[in-house]
């Protein structure tokens, strides 16, 4: 099972991935954020195989969550 979470500042496009996801047997939606300070306070405790992230957020970029997530769950994909 792929665990995966998903972050987006726009609900519909993280309810349109998820629902693209949900259909697959082997994939796992394990959490959702909508801001990058919500994505890098619960990524780590939810430790998802891989995280979508959205390079525009209202609090800063995917790429900078990208960067403190992975210092703190290197494992992450």
């Amino acid at each position: 099972m792929i665990r995966v979470f998903l972050v987006d500042d726009h609900e519909v496009v993280r309810r349109g991935v998820a629902a693209l996801l949900d259909a697959e047997d082997d994939i796992e939606i394990v959490g959702e954020a909508g801001t990058a300070e919500s994505a890098v306070a619960r990524i780590p405790a939810l430790k998802p195989d891989v995280a979508v992230l959205d390079v525009r957020l209202p609090d800063g970029s995917g790429v900078d969550v990208c960067r403190e997530v992975r210092s703190k769950v290197p494992g992450l994909a």
